[in-house]
């Protein structure tokens, strides 16, 4: 996947065209149940590949939690900041970001705790697979979501070009206002992915597995005073040290992805070739 080309050109056409600004996200997200081309359960592999229209392919990989009122993240994303996220890529010289939408939610309550859309980079592409996530607003009582559900997606069910080519990692960033699971039961992995056959598998050696091959972030959102707590961060910081990272504003997220692609990407690319501005999108923000 990843055809089509982003521009901020086409993301006001798709906005206007969709009457998004006087739309709900109910209006927007309409999805009832989970959608069939997003289920893990029928996806053995997710690709980024380079083509002539992007030779040198950059994997990004945001997992969204739809647990609860969490929806404003991915609404937020689809009016709004698409741009902050796409616009400053291309600006800092990311020429063919292909990102690819999750949705995550609670495996022990929701029935579609883990959804999965393709790697895209054209505008409308993206929009078509992050509208069709099924915000389900489910979750527990638990204080945990199954965040790790998308380092074992990552990890087991990808195959990037940036890594495979060019030994450049990808990115991997779940957002949330929760801690994770401390492991991720086999059933679990049975019941929710294409894998057949498992082993219950431990967060941190989850993580590790994807860091094979990604830059593994996690964005924790405080929206209020309670998901400021430290009761609400869990053991995150233990797990990713300086890649837990908070957000105060949830209208932030997609430029700060953009900023830690742009930052860690640039120090990957030292001693091949650096990232460099491209004057012909700065007018993408």
């Amino acid at each position: 996947m990843g055809g089509g080309r982003y521009s901020y050109e086409a993301f006001s056409r798709l906005k206007i065209s969709k009457s998004y600004d006087s739309k709900s996200r109910d209006e927007i997200f309409t999805a009832n149940n989970i959608d069939p081309e997003m289920d893990p359960k029928f996806i053995k592999i997710r690709e980024s590949r380079d083509s002539e229209e992007h030779p040198e392919s950059l994997s990004i990989i945001v997992a969204l939690d739809v647990t609860g009122s969490m929806g404003f993240v991915p609404e937020d994303i689809v009016k709004n900041t698409l741009p902050d996220l796409m616009g400053s890529l291309m600006e800092a010289g990311i020429q063919h970001p292909q990102v690819l939408f999750l949705g995550i939610g609670d495996f022990v309550y929701d029935s579609a705790p883990l959804q999965v859309g393709q790697f895209e980079s054209s505008a409308e592409l993206l929009d078509r697979w992050l509208t069709k996530v099924y915000l389900e607003g489910g979750g527990g009582g638990n204080n945990q979501e199954g965040y790790n559900l998308a380092h074992l997606f990552a990890a087991r069910h990808t195959a990037i070009d940036c890594w495979e080519k060019r030994k450049q990692k990808g990115f991997l960033f779940t957002i949330g206002d929760e801690p994770v699971f401390n492991d991720i039961p086999a059933d679990v992995i049975k019941r929710f992915t294409s894998e057949e056959k498992a082993s219950t598998i431990s967060t941190k050696n989850i993580i590790r597995e994807a860091e094979e091959r990604y830059h593994v972030f996690h964005l924790h959102l405080e929206h209020d005073n309670y998901s400021s707590t430290d009761i609400r961060k869990g053991n995150w910081k233990e797990l990713l040290g300086e890649r837990f990272i908070t957000v105060p504003d949830y209208k932030k997220v997609a430029k700060r992805i953009a900023e830690l692609v742009i930052q860690h990407h640039q120090v990957a690319s030292t001693g091949s070739r650096q990232v460099k501005p491209n004057t012909d999108v700065e007018d993408m923000l």
